[in-house]
């Protein structure tokens, strides 16, 4: 396998073990601009503030100031740090690391800090563990992920390969880990790995990995470079490909395309409806498959045809034009002035309500406190939303409800004769 150069990272390992053919496919495309989102530069942003953080707790464990507070005001980045990212992203990262701790028996300290780390057998596969704890019966990876729209978690829906059990890119930071720093990782010691993700539920997800399934992870990830390396590597579809941009002429993904037109119109419901299968269930099944992956298809192809344009290109019928930003206020002191002299009241002019949970949260634990449950409640409701048949919540049986109606109703009916 020392032949091989770097074809692989943890961000894309789960990639390559489900499609060897992404590699090249990937390869196959225009090279595009690296163009950035908020989001994702907000996220880096809060990396480097948890960076500061844990090296400030390796330096002084037991002077360490967990709260962050010391740095607002202070530039991350291209940002500086405010107390709003205090309150629900970094206070609420370090309440869910305390919680990991205390999972695993506490005692911990830090023994790596955006750690650069080598994949076994694979020359110029690096990768890097945001944070690596040890203690005398555990050692801890942990990946810090600052999005609010796709959870990531550390275990995935138990399936027939690894991949699916286990998070990918986790488990190839953990081997890399346990290849570059062997002298930690003795026998007794158990093996973790954890996301922190704040602004997503669950924000905290963590598994125990055993060393034989980071052996098999090695031998599937090497055995799938030599596949992705072959002269017709295999391609399959399916949620790897969410970020993956080679999904723009993959015939797994076109072929969709070209299903969903042909579908045309939505077919209007004729049928009564029934629990039963039937010809409209498996059509609207079909159409919303079809439909989830046109979604996933045109974000990629807009981010790719930004990308393009960003880099001078030409495309038919479209062109760059500058971003509008909302107007904002130029600050509080200002306008809070200049609108009470036009006469406005100070009732119209600010607005008083409650802060979010996780900012509350974050305040409640620097004072030392604890939030009743019964100050947070979830409203009743009535409502459904559709989800997948393998998602674990219990499902709501509306069909069930119908039935259950006409029977009390008929029951009605023959007590009235």
């Amino acid at each position: 396998m020392t032949r091989h150069s770097s074809i692989v990272g943890g961000s894309t390992a789960g990639r390559l073990l489900e499609c060897p053919g992404s590699y090249q496919a990937q390869l196959a495309l225009p090279p595009s601009a690296d163009v950035s989102s908020e989001y994702s530069r907000e996220g880096t942003a809060m990396h480097a503030v948890m960076d500061r953080l844990m090296r400030d707790r390796q330096a002084s464990p037991t002077a360490f100031d967990s709260t962050g507070e010391r740095y607002i005001g202070e530039i991350f980045a291209d940002r500086a740090l405010t107390s709003d990212h205090i309150d629900t992203m970094i206070a609420p990262a370090i309440l869910h690391l305390e919680e990991l701790e205390i999972a695993y028996g506490g005692v911990f300290r830090v023994l790596g800090v955006e750690q650069r780390v080598q994949f076994p057998g694979l020359p110029g596969a690096f990768g890097t563990c945001d944070l690596i704890l040890s203690s005398d019966t555990h050692v801890l990876h942990v990946d810090w992920k600052f999005g609010q729209g796709v959870a990531v978690p550390a275990v995935y829906n138990e399936g027939d390969s690894l991949s699916e059990k286990l998070n990918p890119q986790m488990v190839f930071y953990t081997a890399a880990a346990m290849n570059s720093l062997k002298s930690i990782y003795v026998p007794k010691k158990t093996v973790v790995i954890a996301i922190i993700q704040p602004r997503t539920s669950p924000s905290l997800t963590h598994a125990e990995v055993t060393r034989k399934e980071i052996k098999w992870f090695v031998e599937d990830l090497h055995n799938a470079v030599v596949a992705a390396l072959d002269r017709d590597p295999p391609r399959a579809r399916g949620e790897h490909c969410r970020f993956a941009p080679c999904k723009v002429s993959c015939p797994l993904w076109t072929g969709p395309m070209l299903d969903l037109s042909a579908m045309g119109v939505l077919a209007p419901r004729t049928e009564m409806v029934t629990s039963e299968p039937s010809a409209y269930g498996e059509y609207l099944a079909k159409a919303k498959d079809l439909a989830d992956l046109a979604a996933m298809f045109k974000k990629e192809v807009d981010e790719q045809l930004h990308a393009y344009l960003e880099d001078g290109g030409s495309v038919p019928g479209w062109k760059l034009k500058a971003k509008a930003k909302l107007r904002q206020w130029i600050d509080q002191e200002t306008v809070t002035r200049e609108l009470y002299d036009l006469g406005l009241s100070p009732d119209e002019i600010n607005v008083t309500k409650l802060n979010t949970f996780a900012a509350v949260e974050a305040a409640a634990k620097r004072r030392g406190v604890k939030i009743p449950d019964h100050l947070r409640v979830a409203p009743p409701s009535n409502e459904t939303t559709v989800t997948r048949a393998d998602d674990p919540a219990p499902p709501v049986n509306r069909a069930l409800a119908v039935d259950q109606f006409r029977a009390a109703l008929a029951h009605l009916k023959s007590q009235e004769g």
